[in-house]
């Protein structure tokens, strides 16, 4: 109680209560006075709490990853690099102007203070620092979150654009995808996986990196789909090239709403203080040449080439350590140009990442060391590897698709499953001695054999069918005690729709009980061979095919182990029950017990799951590879050292090389020690489709009309015989068959069936063909199929890749986009995200320019010339 004399003479009374209870006020009684209460309350938890739980979980992991990332590549050692940005003078900005700048605070807050949308841009050349750019602001995000409680900054999430296959999955699904992939472990939010709960709630900021990286043809269709996933209040930031994002621009597609900037080159004499804080003290007068000449001759050579960020951080590590000495560099005779430069630093990088490491006398085991030479010759070897195919991210489980590889496939599928037959004959054969009334005894088992892998063939089917081309790649885990969580995996991960997946999942067990009921009232033994031996194999297949939420970041090394624990699981789970459903007719029906069966069985089924598994494709790859010498025995242990040390960093599950600069300096370099084009080989050779002899054209003003005939060239049916060739070389070889010369009659059979399919297809008489184009819509005839579209329906036509039931097909056909309220065409000529069939144009992209000025002419802005591709 605090009593104060009042204007009037008399006092003012206040009390004052502060954490009390109302059982306590009201036994205060009558009271004089104001009063003033204070109470603490405790509020109930708000219902997002456990969402935002995870979204700190999620700041701290990429956090922990883009410091990592960040320290590997000197960025902030021993200060941030100095790199300056200016609004754009060759795009111009369609959202917030964007002061010139430098540093990341600025940037980070003027980013923040964009709006109403924020969406920026960062554009540059080849090393000039948009990399650097970008990482340094996904940084300061994270830093600004986590460390100064502003939560409502969104999260980063830096991803590569190549992983996003903008035709069949829109943006708000594939970062949706790609939260569950790389951060699995993430903490459930009402039982589920928070991932889509972020994005659609906007708590997360793609920051998008490689747009120029993409093949021509894919970079228009990935800015149309991410306008389209912003939608008119999403936020992101883009990195590209500037001449690419340019000619994009130009064209309508650029990101709309957007601020857009441009890196800046180094200034020479910031470079120098920042060298001269990074060089060891020791090595001062080694470095005073170099630093004199980037501070007094601005136009000299090195301090061009030393303008961009990358080179700073190359000329860091590769003369960080003598005898090498950085005043070389400043030496105009030995190197008159910036090229020159260029092309020293990225030669001299891999020998100063991998130096000589001599052996401490006092350690029991010599410190791991890699040659240098022969590092730089298995880098080129990956960059070239990867410039061929197109791509940046170098993914273990697709190192088998290399040539070699590819080209020993068979045959090692082969000599493996012979040698696991005398495994098999000598552990049936124990089996036998231990069961002698067993009617396998003394007797190889192929049939056994057979059965086993008959049947992992079908679970290994079934689970194609339902995962698509998602099932080549890794399992991160396969716990059987997290069935719970390995089922919300399966049902996200799968290819099928909705009511399929209910329906396995549901009627699945129920047929196991169901055969189990239907053979205690028949006594038939077969029902229960199905139920345990087939049926339940292929649920539990399906169920740890899928990756299992056990890790937090995913990493190439986690999913390497992950695999090989599903790997595990499978064999001493599915494995003996289709050995136990296999035998279970002898023993049920014979009363004795076949422990040969259940071997022999167990032993087809193991080895159909192992060798046909990404595991035993990596193994296969890895061993190929390290023969022939283009890559280490111990390449995870080598990748891992090449990311320590700069040259590689971390992108989800893959690898991808410090810079594309780098990538591809090494591949350009391997490719002229081969003799060969770092670009990769030349279109594969199809024969003639159609004969442009028997075409004809009728042009006139309001119509155009292409008419021929075209053959066919079946190909689709080689995907099955592959399937049912890798599953006979199994069986013969495995079962012991490999000896008998009808079996490798059988197996020749199967190629020899398909090049018959191929070559009646296409010897069969040439179908009318035909194309036309009017005012008022697009209409196409081959054989006796028609397909019609209404230039009103159609919103682009364009020259695209077949996609046919999910899965690529390698041609190219005339294709339209239709609007959302346009009436929808048959199923089959549906090529996913809204795309349909035209007319096959071939394994090649191009248009004949009579084509494609017609269509120019008729569909007006509809028409997107093909950029080529791949």
């Amino acid at each position: 109680m605090v009593r104060r004399t009042g204007t009037g003479g008399e006092p003012d009374i206040i009390n004052t209560a502060v954490d009390c209870t109302a059982q306590y006020l009201i036994q205060i009684g009558i009271l004089r006075g104001d009063l003033n209460v204070t109470l603490r309350m405790e509020h109930p938890p708000p219902d997002d709490a456990p969402l935002a739980a995870a979204e700190r979980r999620l700041a701290r992991s990429l956090l922990h990853r883009w410091r990592a990332e960040a320290d590997a590549w000197d960025m902030t050692d021993p200060e941030p690099l100095p790199v300056r940005w200016t609004p754009s003078r060759r795009v111009a900005s369609a959202g917030k102007h964007l002061p010139a700048g430098s540093g990341t605070d600025t940037i980070a807050g003027t980013f923040l203070g964009l709006g109403p949308r924020r969406r920026l841009v960062v554009l540059g050349s080849a090393g000039s620092g948009k990399t650097v750019l970008s990482v340094l602001l996904t940084l300061e995000l994270l830093a600004r979150r986590l460390t100064q409680g502003e939560n409502d900054v969104p999260v980063p999430l830096m991803l590569s654009l190549e992983s996003w296959d903008a035709r069949r999955q829109p943006l708000a699904e594939w970062l949706v995808d790609r939260l569950r992939r790389d951060h699995p472990g993430l903490p459930p939010v009402d039982g589920v996986h928070p991932a889509r709960r972020l994005v659609l709630e906007r708590r997360v900021l793609p920051v998008l990196d490689g747009l120029d990286e993409l093949p021509e043809h894919r970079r228009a269709e990935v800015l149309d789909a991410l306008n389209a996933g912003l939608g008119g209040e999403g936020d992101a930031v883009l990195v590209s090239r500037t001449a690419e994002y340019a000619r994009l621009d130009q064209e309508g597609k650029g990101l709309r709403h957007s601020t857009v900037i441009e890196s800046l080159p180094l200034r020479p004499g910031e470079v120098a203080e920042y060298l001269r804080k990074a060089r060891p003290r020791s090595r001062a007068a080694a470095w005073a040449p170099l630093l004199a000449t980037l501070r007094n001759e601005p136009a000299a050579p090195a301090a061009w080439a030393l303008s961009s960020p990358l080179m700073v951080w190359l000329v860091r590590r590769a003369y960080e350590k003598g005898p090498a000495d950085p005043g070389t560099l400043a030496d105009r005779e030995r190197f008159p140009t910036r090229d020159a430069v260029e092309a020293h630093l990225l030669d001299r990088i891999v020998p100063a990442a991998f130096p000589p490491v001599p052996a401490h006398p006092g350690r029991l085991h010599a410190p791991r060391t890699w040659d240098a030479e022969r590092a730089h010759a298995w880098l080129s070897y990956l960059a070239l590897l990867l410039n061929r195919r197109g791509e940046s991210e170098l993914a273990w489980w697709r190192l088998h698709k290399a040539p070699l590889p590819r080209l020993l496939a068979l045959p090692a599928l082969l000599a493996t499953g012979i040698l696991l037959s005398f495994v098999v004959k000598a552990a049936m054969s124990g089996a036998a001695d231990a069961s002698p009334s067993s009617p396998s005894s003394g007797f190889l088992g192929s049939t056994d054999v057979a059965i086993g892998i008959l049947a992992a063939a079908i679970a290994r089917s079934v689970t194609a069918a339902w995962f698509g081309e998602r099932l080549a790649e890794p399992r991160r885990s396969a716990n059987p005690l997290l069935f719970v969580r390995a089922l919300r995996s399966l049902d996200r991960h799968a290819r099928v729709g909705p009511l399929v997946r209910l329906a396995v999942l549901t009627g699945g067990p129920v047929l196991v009980v169901l055969l189990l009921i239907l053979y205690a009232v028949a006594g038939d033994p077969v029902l229960v061979s199905l139920s345990v031996g087939v049926v339940l194999p292929v649920l539990l297949t399906i169920v740890y095919a899928a990756p299992a939420d056990t890790v937090d970041a995913a990493a190439p090394d986690d999913l390497l182990r992950g695999e090989r624990s599903a790997l595990v699981t499978t064999l001493t789970l599915v494995a003996p029950l289709i050995g136990a459903g296999t035998s279970a007719f002898l023993w049920l029906d014979g009363g004795g017990g076949d422990w040969a069966a259940v071997v022999g069985s167990w032993a087809g089924a193991s080895a159909m799951l192992v060798l046909l598994s990404p595991w035993s494709r990596w193994v296969l790859a890895k061993c190929s590879l390290a023969v022939a010498g283009r890559v280490p025995w111990s390449l995870m242990a080598f990748l891992r050292d090449a990311r320590t040390a700069g040259l590689l960093q971390v992108s989800g599950g893959t690898y991808r090389f410090r810079n594309r600069r780098l990538q591809e300096h090494l591949a350009e370099r391997r490719a002229r020690q081969q003799g060969t084009s770092a670009s990769g080989p030349g279109p594969i050779p199809f024969p003639k489709l159609s004969d442009p002899r028997d075409s004809t054209v009728e042009r006139t003003a309001d119509h155009y009309r292409l008419r021929g005939r075209s053959r066919t060239l079946p190909l689709a049916h080689w995907a099955l015989i592959g399937v049912i060739m890798g599953t006979f070389v199994v069986r013969m070889s495995v079962s012991g068959q490999w000896h008998q010369p009808i079996a490798w009659l059988s197996l020749v059979f199967w190629p020899f069936a398909g090049v018959l399919i191929t070559a009646v297809g296409f010897l069969k008489p040439r179908r009318p063909l035909e194309l036309e184009l009017t005012r008022d819509g697009v209409t196409s005839v081959f054989g006796r199929r028609r397909r019609s579209y209404a230039w009103r329906h159609v919103e682009e036509i364009t020259v695209r890749r077949a996609i046919v039931r999910g899965r690529d097909t390698r041609f190219h056909a005339l294709q339209v986009r239709l609007l959302a309220d346009a009436p929808r065409p048959p199923r089959r000529s549906r090529m996913g995200e809204g795309w349909y069939f035209v007319l096959s144009t071939g394994p090649s992209p191009h248009v004949d320019p009579g084509l494609a000025a017609a269509l120019a002419d008729f569909a007006g802005p509809r028409w997107t010339p093909p950029s080529g591709g791949r």
